[in-house]
């Protein structure tokens, strides 16, 4: 899409921005020696979010170099870095930020990413959709996801250096009122057999089950790829949550589905599922479904022996919904 060009003049806030008008205008105290700061609660559009870890924030980044779609104008009293304030605003649609709840205000009219969120849909499906953005092409607007994405993972670490990935947002809605609840980002080329370096709902979001949604197609755009892999490790505690959930699912439907007679190896699940052998037994383990047969007579150890029953029983237990993890093919639109 053509970048959008940037409006010469600013309105006046309207009654309808009034959700955000009433929070506090956090006061300015410059930082000496530090890029970085602890920022305890984000507003993000109209939601009061606190913070889980510490991120930088340094604001020169876009009062110096703003993009096309993003029409912040911090002025020239703000201090190159966050302040002692506490809480940073931060656009929901194109995660640009500032320590201003009015600079927010007079941003929000003019983010043109407010109708249509950035890159290219590739994935739409009862009321959901995915769109890929390159971080060569749209540098600012990954750098100021992945900053915002920082307040809630600790095991996040790259910022600025986008170019190397791509970022997949999650979007709930449709018709204008579309709104990014989500991401993943994952390395164009991974040494390491990566498939998604980063995942994150957004705390309002989270507890619905639409983790699932961007870790199901990670594993669509891998099998499209011919990749057999599996996310960056260390996971995040949400991380780990998401993706346990999602392979027991898959893995539990493989092999409750299988004819009777007919018995499933690591291989084969791997194979089916496109989920890394080292996470098909990690998963099983979790579950008490998979043990050692007896040693040979050499004494080496015997192989894997997955057991059906104790999968079927683990699952009714949990309450798991066999086959949940998936996402809709139909909603797919990958070239070739």
């Amino acid at each position: 899409m053509p970048p959008p060009t940037r409006p010469r003049q600013k309105p006046k806030p309207s009654k309808s921005t009034t959700s955000i008008s009433a929070l506090t205008t956090p006061k300015l105290k410059p930082v000496k020696g530090s890029a970085s700061h602890k920022i305890t609660s984000v507003v993000l559009g109209s939601q009061l979010i606190p913070a889980w870890y510490a991120s930088s924030y340094p604001l020169k980044a876009i009062a110096s170099d703003h993009d096309a779609y993003s029409s912040f104008s911090l002025p020239t009293r703000t201090s190159p870095h966050p302040t002692s304030s506490e809480r940073i605003y931060v656009c929901e649609h194109c995660f640009s930020y500032t320590p201003e709840a009015s600079e927010l205000l007079l941003h929000k009219p003019f983010c043109h990413l407010s109708e249509e969120p950035l890159g290219k849909l590739v994935y739409a499906h009862n009321g959901f959709s995915i769109y890929e953005v390159d971080g060569e092409e749209h540098p600012l607007f990954c750098q100021c996801l992945s900053l915002f994405a920082k307040l809630f993972l600790d095991t996040k670490s790259i910022s600025y250096d986008v170019e190397p990935f791509l970022f997949y947002t999650l979007v709930e809605g449709q018709h204008g009122g579309k709104r990014i609840v989500g991401f993943f980002s994952k390395e164009k080329m991974s040494w390491d057999g990566n498939i998604l370096a980063c995942i994150l709902i957004f705390p309002p979001y989270q507890r619905r089950g639409l983790g699932k949604i961007l870790i199901s197609f990670s594993y669509v755009l891998a099998r499209g790829e011919g990749k057999l892999g599996g996310p960056e490790k260390p996971l995040s505690d949400l991380g780990q949550k998401g993706y346990k959930s999602y392979w027991t699912s898959v893995l539990a439907a493989a092999i409750l589905n299988r004819k009777l007679k007919k018995s499933a190896t690591i291989t084969d699940l791997s194979q089916e599922t496109w989920i890394h052998q080292e996470d098909v037994v990690a998963t099983l383990k979790s579950m008490g479904a998979i043990g050692r047969s007896a040693p040979n007579a050499a004494g080496e150890p015997g192989g894997w022996v997955i057991s059906r029953k104790s999968v079927n029983e683990f699952v009714t237990a949990a309450g798991i919904k066999v086959g949940s993890g998936g996402i809709a093919m139909e909603g797919v639109m990958l070239d070739g």
